[in-house]
């Protein structure tokens, strides 16, 4: 059987994003398509990756000289498709497409609109929502953002739109064995009830109502697994009080490690307090949520919306406030068997990653 000769260019907004739940989805997605897929990024050097020979990693940057150093190259007429993720990179991806004349879609992970608007000039962001109307199809990670992403671009009312979850389609197994191992190393006790934060570690992601409860709770444990914590940030996060009670991540593990780490959690939290339209319309593009969940871990989110299937499915509790919050432990902690298998049923009946990523192979099997 004759080998493909298809190319497919992806580009990434930072480098550890290559191995992300939704870009790993499209670049398998690619590969089963029968892609070479190369993917590009600012800082990354060019390599083969854990995807295997036919992933290549190359640097870009995005901007207009980038684009006009690059466009002679003839590895550009070899491409066949081409897509990113949000938001700066799509710029890029739409003056490809449209110099090359190549099909493309796009992943809107990140929608910068309102108080998240980003930095980029008003120019380059109107040529990224450019490229979102003139691509193949648009990829969100919740359905609540459909509308977000229309109003946001604009996009026309027959625009192809695909949902699919900020979640590993194949999730690591959620191993007891691995549990018991884990605890062992936090230096937590097996019968610990351990609440998580795991990616952002901030105001607006719960970070004073869970050193709050430590002190207020004694009996509570935690891990923390930091992301963009200054050094400040986390010297005084390790001189708290309760730190004895506080497994804290110091180097960045990788996507698949924070998520076979989750099994050892009770409790996982989903907070995002942040007024932002994107931040408001969460739902299962959050990473954290769709892992705690997919690994048998009860959720505390924040009440909007997007996350009323937690409450339908009996998967976590919605919260307002910290005083809501400690009761959600609470009542968590009371209910923990049930709602661990409540979770399972969510993943597989809600969150659906198994059968949405069929679809997306289809989708990119089309173009």
């Amino acid at each position: 059987m004759a080998m493909s000769t298809k190319r497919a260019a992806h580009f990434l907004l930072i480098p550890e994003l290559l191995y992300s739940p939704p870009n790993r989805a499209i670049i398998e997605a690619l590969l089963s398509s029968g892609y070479e897929v190369h993917v590009f990024s600012p800082n990354l050097a060019s390599s083969s990756t854990e995807y295997g020979p036919k992933v290549i990693t190359h640097t870009a940057s995005y901007s207009f000289r980038w684009v006009a150093k690059v466009i002679l190259h003839p590895f550009w007429w070899s491409v066949s498709c081409i897509s990113g993720t949000s938001e700066e990179p799509l710029a890029v991806v739409g003056l490809l497409a449209f110099i090359l004349k190549k099909k493309s879609f796009t992943l809107a992970d990140e929608i910068k609109a309102g108080s998240y608007r980003g930095n980029s000039s008003e120019r380059w962001k109107s040529l990224c929502r450019w490229a979102m109307k003139h691509a193949k199809f648009n990829i969100v990670n919740d359905q609540s953002r459909v509308s977000l992403l229309r109003e946001y671009v604009p996009l026309s009312s027959q625009a192809h739109i695909i949902v699919y979850p900020g979640c590993f389609h194949q999730p690591p197994d959620p191993s007891v064995d691995y549990r018991k191992e884990l605890r062992q190393d936090w230096q937590i006790p097996d019968h610990a009830l351990v609440v998580a934060s795991s990616g952002g570690f901030n105001l607006t992601a719960g970070a004073d109502w869970l050193i709050k409860a430590l002190q207020d709770r004694p009996e509570l444990y935690a891990v923390i697994q930091p992301l963009g914590v200054d050094p400040l940030a986390l010297f005084l996060l390790e001189n708290i009080p309760s730190i004895d009670r506080v497994f804290l991540q110091r180097d960045r593990l990788s996507w698949n490690e924070a998520w076979r780490s989750a099994v050892g959690f009770d409790i996982g939290m989903a907070i995002y307090t942040n007024q932002a339209p994107q931040f408001q319309k969460m739902g299962i593009s959050s990473n954290r949520l769709c892992m705690f969940i997919a690994m048998g871990v009860p959720v505390i989110c924040s009440r909007q919306d997007s996350f009323a299937f937690v409450t339908r499915y009996e998967c976590g509790v919605v919260v307002s406030d910290y005083t809501e919050f400690l009761e959600a432990i609470s009542y968590i902690s009371a209910n923990l068997t049930q709602m661990r298998e409540n979770c399972s049923r969510c993943f597989h009946d809600y969150i659906m990653p198994t059968d949405r990523f069929p679809a997306l192979c289809r989708a990119i099997d089309s173009l």
